[in-house]
């Protein structure tokens, strides 16, 4: 089974996924802080090597 970790940008704890409002987000148990669904955008450079070009806000899931 394949389990990808998320990690806290604050503190390097695990997250949690949580629904609230029909809107998920992560929630760190460790320093107790919500952190927003995020996209990361890899664009691969002319090197072949491939680096973060952007950070994007996740869209919000509502019925």
């Amino acid at each position: 089974m394949n389990m990808r970790t998320n990690t806290c940008p604050c503190c390097g704890g695990s997250l949690l996924r949580h629904v609230r409002h029909s809107e998920l987000y992560w929630f760190c148990q460790s320093c107790r802080q919500e952190v927003p669904l995020l996209t990361v955008i890899r664009v691969p450079n002319p090197r072949g090597e491939t680096q973060n070009t952007a950070v994007l806000p996740q869209p919000t899931l509502r019925e």
